[in-house]
């Protein structure tokens, strides 16, 4: 508008060149300037939506501009329907005036930060108010600084509002209270208050001015000021004043109606404070797009809060008053105003003129693009709209946040709740997150919709996603009947650095994530704001630092770079994880950027090595989730013993296996189900977590399932693929895995090669020879297309192994070729390989020249012939001779074949499993059990004499083979089953004392047990007059009355000691409290057996520990009488005597 007034003034000196004065005004000033004020749309509609008092309203009435606007603008704000029809605005909402008019933001309409300034929208976008101040209360570790929103200040009395009327509480349950006044608390830099006075007088001034100069012109110099040559008209001046009046009158009660359609609340900080306005980047509302924003205002002295206040709608008298008296008004004036003189309309539109540049004088004041303190952050921020991770980087004043491993630095495994917050820059990391937990708690949506949630931030996604996993995956174990208790932990350690050049080091704390039960049905939940919180601050610290972190990513395999250089994870990889994506080495030196690393990394990376990575298209927030879920998991896997499940093999694509477990199954779909990454993200958080607790089931060829398979393979005469599965395993396989696995191929080898049929033959021939000359790990390595690490190379004990395996199985192959009748044409290839015909022991060895035979033929007889030529009457010397010779020359191969041909033949044979375990334990073999064991053999197997294999050796007496079978889970107690050949009773039978204590206080067998005739071990240690066995057991709380039919361990001690005069073992059952006067069968007392025993001694004895010399049996008969019909004269003498001192004391 000013523009275009410039551009008439511009055109005056032309006009005055050819015409006078007089054409001049006629043309221009009393035609065109009057209509000047009816426009001015847009310097109109900022002064009114801007208006906040009634200064302004006399400001904006003074000399005014844009009546016409005012008219339409009061019409829209307040007017019934039918005015809004009559200037065309009847379909228009509420919404369309506000954004434009009012300066209030309502449910409807809203402001944003843009390039140049505030917009006002409609809806309700996204824009945080956060009010910081300072907190007078603070304790030990907590924050000097509290912040949350406006509302949040209010109700904890950091801000209150001023002034008298609506009362505190009211005025929060406002909904405009969470819709931030950008305009009037930042975009507008409000002059003080003095200016606005000044202007309000100037106005008044040149509006009086210009009355007055009419005045003049009319009154006092009618001569010198005439129009078009004659005086002015009688009417001129009065309408100019009455128009003047009423235009100022109706334009001043159109600003006020407009003004109080809104209502202002002030506000003023209680305590310290600062404003604080985010924006997120990439808002689209409407056609427009909006960027990042962050604006502060530092301590402020009050805050307005403007909303819409509907007090004019419906009082039309007013409404129509004022179009009245601003119409009315503007024609008046007109009318006056072509009456008067031209330099009077020149002066009319001088002070408009004047007047409407004031008016935006006071107002160009405003915030500029420097204000935005996101604006050099804007692109890297709206990248993955990372705008509250940027806050509170600033809000804290931090450079950089890493998350790093619990166990590199100085932190320990078990440090898991490190508060450190004793040194302010300690305490920096956990004041960071509790502020950034606090921006997500404020911009999620709340129970009152008071606030818009920004749902849509891709971080915030990925957090959610990672806490339903996390949520699922307790669940999950939780179901497995593993507690936890009400709550658990998991610990994820930081490293943040200040920005504060007074804090040079960074700090180091760990933060425990704590998982809780909720709900009726007690199911584990977890703050998703917490995890967005170190989801969000981490990628941002890693965006800061390194914008190449948004190119394609590579993870480690395994928990940090010391398992991912190292050949096992490259095999446990393709053996549990591998699906379509190939691991390779990257070397950290010669990486290029667009290959960024990820995973559990140290602190320092040694550049020069080889890392096993895996390439993935994950983007970096969902990366950095999976990595806090490797470590919640690996933490969750401590509280287990093992994993359980079936392990099996999957045929996967083209024909591959793939190794599974169903518990692992169940671990990735969670991982799966809730959208955390693919079924190979998740095996490599996982696997590396249930290796490092050992929990990582084992899968070797001798497991249940993959037997089940090769024996349907070889059932299907299917001998290659039955081949394929258990060399794939070899090939994948590593420490005790591959050594079972390996020593299954050789027996299926030897399978094989006893079959009839000659298909099968060839193909286990082509595998045995195969063995001989090379091992599958190493074939399998070569075949990978990539260098390998020189770290890769087998060791020498590896190499010794395979030559000593090689060794075994030629010779089983040989004597194969010998023993079995048309397979001599193996003959010529085996000599080719040159393989040993004869194994030799090492030097020292136990056995001599002729058991050395003895024990080869009896080994060559179990495994180079097949069951159909297999006849002979097995010795079990001739076998231990084999065992002990195969297992002095670490020929572990053979045992194993034997061992499993004999679990194959206990299928129908079950003393042959009794007797495998007995042969091993007799050698002391525990490597031997534990063959047996894997292939599910039970070790408390009966041979037909209903004998256990410790049962066995206990006869024998053999402490050694004792000692291995109950280290490998034989049970002391024996089998319930079977009675008498309880351990426990045989060994104290036989007075095997060390055999008792061993069973006894290292293996916890049951010191009472009896056999099919109730006695107990003591009974027969008694019995059998072993007194130190007999003394051990008393001595551990063997009850000393147990017995059956009355006959106790007294009575057995007493038949010792009547029929071989020991006594001591009499003296130790009493002396252990057994009863002298338990009643035997038919009421035989002890003290009755000894009167006839005629042993003095023993009588004395029992008379000494209190028997009863008047008890009587069933037939009424008491000692005495016993001795007098055995004629025992010297026990009937002592009777009488003992008899008669009781009776001496009775009578007393």
């Amino acid at each position: 508008m000013h523009l275009h007034l410039l551009f008439i003034f511009v055109l005056v000196p032309i006009v005055l060149a050819d015409d006078d004065w007089e054409d001049f005004t006629n043309n221009l000033a009393t035609d065109l300037a009057p209509l000047i004020t009816l426009f001015g749309t847009r310097l109109t509609k900022q002064f009114l939506s801007e208006s906040v008092d009634l200064v302004d309203n006399v400001i904006f009435a003074l000399s005014p501009l844009g009546v016409l606007t005012t008219v339409v603008s009061v019409i829209r704000v307040c007017g019934g329907s039918s005015l809004r029809a009559f200037i065309g605005r009847a379909q228009e909402g509420p919404a369309d005036a506000e954004s434009e008019l009012l300066p209030c933001v309502s449910e409807s309409t809203a402001e944003l930060f843009n390039d140049r300034g505030i917009s006002r929208v409609f809806g309700r976008p996204k824009v945080l108010e956060i009010v910081a101040w300072e907190n007078d209360t603070v304790k030990d570790g907590e924050r000097s600084v509290e912040f949350g929103t406006l509302l949040d200040a209010v109700r904890k009395g950091a801000w209150s509002k001023k002034g008298k009327g609506l009362s505190t509480e009211d005025w929060c349950r406002f909904p405009e209270v969470g819709i931030p006044n950008l305009s009037l608390n930042k975009g507008i830099k409000r002059r003080d208050q003095r200016w606005f006075y000044c202007a309000a007088i100037l106005g008044s001034i040149l509006q009086t001015g210009v009355v007055v100069y009419a005045a003049l012109t009319v009154f006092i110099f009618p001569d010198t000021f005439k129009n078009n040559g004659k005086a002015v008209s009688s009417y001129a001046f009065p309408f100019f004043i009455i128009g003047t009046t009423f235009l100022f009158v109706g334009m001043f009660f159109s600003a006020v109606i407009i003004e109080r359609s809104s209502k202002q609340y002030y506000l003023e900080p209680n305590k310290p404070s600062n404003l604080y306005w985010l924006q997120p980047g990439d808002q689209e509302v409407g056609d427009q797009v909006f960027g990042a924003f962050l604006a502060v205002k530092e301590a402020p002295d009050f805050y307005i809060k403007s909303v819409r206040d509907r007090r004019f709608d419906g009082q039309n008298v007013k409404i129509y008053l004022t179009i009245f008296f601003t119409i009315l008004g503007f024609i008046f004036q007109f009318i006056g105003l072509r009456g008067l003189h031209a330099s009077v309309i020149l002066a009319s539109l001088g002070a408009t003129l004047v007047m409407s540049v004031l008016r935006t004088c006071l107002r160009t004041e405003r915030m500029g693009p420097d204000e935005n303190k996101l604006k050099e952050d804007r692109e890297l921020t709206a990248h993955k709209q990372q705008e509250l991770d940027f806050f509170a980087f600033y809000l804290e004043e931090v450079e950089s946040f890493d998350m790093i491993t619990p166990f590199s630095g100085d932190l320990s495994p078990d440090d898991a709740s490190l508060e450190q917050t004793d040194d302010s820059d300690k305490a920096l990391a956990k004041h960071l997150i509790q502020t950034r937990i606090r921006l997500a708690e404020l911009t999620s949506r709340s129970d009152d919709g008071s606030t818009v949630a920004w749902d849509d931030m891709p971080i915030r996604t990925v957090a959610h996603n990672l806490a339903r996993t996390i949520e699922a995956t307790m669940d999950l174990i939780s179901s497995w009947g593993i507690d936890f208790g009400k709550s658990f932990d998991f610990p994820l350690a930081f490293e943040c650095q200040s920005a504060s050049p007074k804090y040079r080091t960074p700090s180091q704390i760990t933060y425990p994530i704590s998982i809780s039960r909720c709900g009726d049905a007690l199911r584990w939940r977890v703050n998703p704001h917490e995890l967005e919180a170190i989801l969000g601050l981490w990628t941002w610290s890693l965006y800061k630092s390194d914008k190449e972190w948004r190119t394609p990513l590579s993870r480690l395999v395994g928990l940090d770079e010391a398992e991912a250089e190292k050949v096992e994870m490259y095999l446990y990889f393709h053996k549990w994880i591998f699906r379509q994506t190939e691991a390779k080495m990257a070397s950290l030196k010669t990486m290029d950027s667009s290959r960024r690393l990820f995973g559990f990394e140290s602190d320092v990376f040694a550049y020069e090595r080889d890392l096993l990575v895996v390439t993935t298209e994950n983007d970096l927030q969902t990366m950095a989730a999976q990595d806090v879920y490797t470590r919640f998991i690996q933490s969750a896997f401590s509280q287990l013993t093992k994993l359980g499940g079936e392990v099996d093999v999957s045929v996967g694509l083209h024909g591959a296996y793939v190794a599974q477990n169903s518990r692992i199954n169940e671990f990735v779909h969670c991982f799966e189900s809730c959208s955390l990454g693919s079924r190979e993200d998740a095996l490599l958080c996982i696997i590396p977590a249930l290796k490092y607790n050992r929990l990582l089931p084992a899968l070797a060829a001798e497991c249940t399932s993959i037997r089940k398979r090769t024996e349907r393979f070889i059932l299907e005469n299917e001998w290659a693929e039955a081949f394929r599965l258990v060399e794939w395993i070899c090939k994948r396989s590593v420490g005790v895995e591959l050594e079972y696995s390996v020593y299954e191929l050789g027996h299926l080898c030897r399978l094989a090669l006893l079959s009839n049929d000659k298909l099968a033959q060839r193909e286990g021939f082509k595998h045995t020879c195969r063995l001989l000359e090379s091992d599958p790990r190493t074939d399998f390595l070569r075949a990978q297309r990539m260098p390998l690490p020189s770290n890769w190379s087998q060791s020498l004990n590896i190499q010794q192994w395979w030559q000593l395996f090689s060794k075994q199985l030629g010779w089983v192959a040989w004597h194969i070729s010998i023993n079995v009748p048309g397979m001599d044409w193996m003959q010529p290839e085996l000599r080719r390989i040159n393989i040993q015909q004869d194994l030799s022991l090492p030097p020292g060895t136990s056995l001599d020249a002729e058991e050395t035979r003895i024990g080869v033929r009896a080994m060559q007889e179990w495994l180079t012939f097949n069951h159909i030529d297999f006849e002979r009457e097995y010795t079990d010397t001739e076998d231990s001779l084999g065992y002990s010779w195969a297992l002095q020359g670490g020929f572990n191969a053979l045992i194993y074949f034997l061992l499993v041909r004999l679990v194959e033949l206990g299928a129908e044979c079950p003393t042959l499993i009794q007797y495998a375990f007995a042969l091993s334990a007799k050698c002391r073999s525990d490597r031997g059990i534990q063959v047996l064991q894997r292939r599910h053999a039970d070790i408390d197997t009966l041979n037909d004499n209903k004998a256990s294999a410790l049962m066995e050796v206990v006869v024998l007496g053999d402490l050694g083979a004792v000692k291995t079978l109950l280290a490998n889970g034989a049970n002391p107690n024996g089998n319930e089953r079977v009675l008498d050949k309880r351990p426990l009773i045989i060994a104290a039978m036989m007075g095997y004392t060390n055999i008792v204590k061993l069973l006894i206080l290292e293996y916890g067998a049951i010191l009472d047990v009896t056999d099919s005739f109730g006695l107990s071990a003591l009974y027969w240690a008694v019995s059998e007059n072993h007194l130190d066995t007999a003394r051990f057991l008393l001595s551990h709380g063997a009850d000393v009355n147990r017995g059956v039919d009355g006959s106790t361990p007294l009575h057995s001690a007493i038949t010792g000691a009547i029929a071989d005069n020991q006594m001591e073992m009499v003296h130790l059952v009493l002396e252990h409290g057994a009863d002298v006067n338990a009643a035997g069968e038919n009421l035989n007392l002890p003290l009755m057996r000894a009167a006839i025993s005629s042993n003095a001694a023993l009588l004395r004895l029992l008379l000494d520990k209190g028997a009863d010399v008047y008890a009587r049996d069933e037939e009424g008969l008491t000692a005495l009488d016993w001795a007098r019909r055995s004629d025992c004269e010297e026990t009937a003498a002592i009777l009488e005597v003992a008899m008669g001192h009781s009776f001496s004391r009775q009578c007393k």
